[in-house]
């Protein structure tokens, strides 16, 4: 397909075509652009210099296969990680955003589990400017930028290190701390942890959807979703708000006692109550395998 031409080098043309395919506008607006133009300087119409025409098809018409595969590979993988998504917005759609996106948004990395990394920051940079009744309040844009958030971060936790085969914070290495040395302890979450703070339950709603059911949009509500990874699978917990600040504080490096004081002051819980609900969390956290250690000061 390639001419040989010995005074041009392999990388240089692959840079050039990369440069040719890619371009939003079609084939003969890369092949003009400023990038394609500093690998070769060739016209438009003098293709055929780099791309032989084929029996069937011209060197334009070559090119554009590849262009076009490129763009439909990439709209692929887009629609397998946002698939509740996709299944919201309808396949032309949704294709429409991604395809929007990819533009604004080339991929820049080896691997395309990156591909999709600012989609979430994609929608709500082109949202659509809010009427004035509506302002304040959740609406379908809150819940497709809610949704994709979730599914981006169902990706980010799967793709991320995990404890396979590390081990996680047990219940019996939790009681074998002293009771004195609780409040300065810290506990170190593991890598996989995300916590979401969300307007829309979108996690029922995506687990809806990947069961093939077809459920309707649901009505706002707070949602705190605490989203991890066990033996290889991506498990989403709803928690109540207080027990999201906390996971929150421990996360951020305070100390179990730090946190406890922020949460006694904020929830309106006797504190007998809130004991019986820290020891309920802390089985929970253990359970799901949420931290790696706790560090103690001797």
């Amino acid at each position: 397909m390639i001419r040989r031409q010995p005074h041009e080098e392999l990388a240089r043309v692959q840079r050039w075509m990369l440069s040719v395919i890619t371009h939003p506008d079609g084939v003969l607006e890369g092949a003009r652009s400023a990038e394609a133009q500093q690998q070769i300087a060739v016209p438009p119409d003098e293709l055929e210099q780099i791309i032989e025409r084929s029996r069937n098809q011209t060197s334009v018409e070559r090119l554009a296969v590849y262009a076009n595969a490129y763009y439909a590979r990439l709209i692929e993988c887009l629609e397998e990680e946002f698939s509740a998504m996709a299944f919201v917005l309808g396949e032309e759609t949704f294709r429409a955003f991604a395809f929007e996106y990819l533009q604004r948004y080339p991929p820049g990395s080896y691997t395309l589990a990156k591909l999709a990394a600012n989609f979430p920051r994609f929608l709500r940079k082109t949202r659509p400017v809010e009427d004035a009744h509506d302002e304040g309040t959740a609406n379908w844009t809150d819940f497709l930028i809610d949704l994709a958030t979730l599914e981006r971060t169902y990706s980010e936790v799967f793709d991320s290190p995990g404890a396979e085969g590390n081990g996680t914070l047990q219940r019996d290495e939790l009681a074998a701390i002293s009771p004195e040395r609780w409040p300065a302890a810290r506990l170190l979450p593991v890598a996989c942890l995300r916590l979401l703070e969300l307007q829309f339950p979108v996690h029922e709603f995506a687990a809806a959807v990947k069961h093939g059911q077809e459920p309707v949009i649901p009505l706002p509500s707070a949602t705190y979703l605490v989203v991890s990874r066990r033996n290889l699978v991506v498990h989403p917990r709803a928690v109540s708000r207080l027990e999201f600040e906390m996971l929150e504080g421990l996360c951020e490096g305070y100390s179990v006692g730090e946190v406890v004081s922020m949460a006694s002051e904020s929830c309106e819980s006797e504190i007998e109550q809130l004991s019986t609900q820290l020891r309920d969390w802390f089985e929970s956290w253990s359970a799901d395998g949420l931290f790696m250690a706790v560090a103690t000061t001797d």
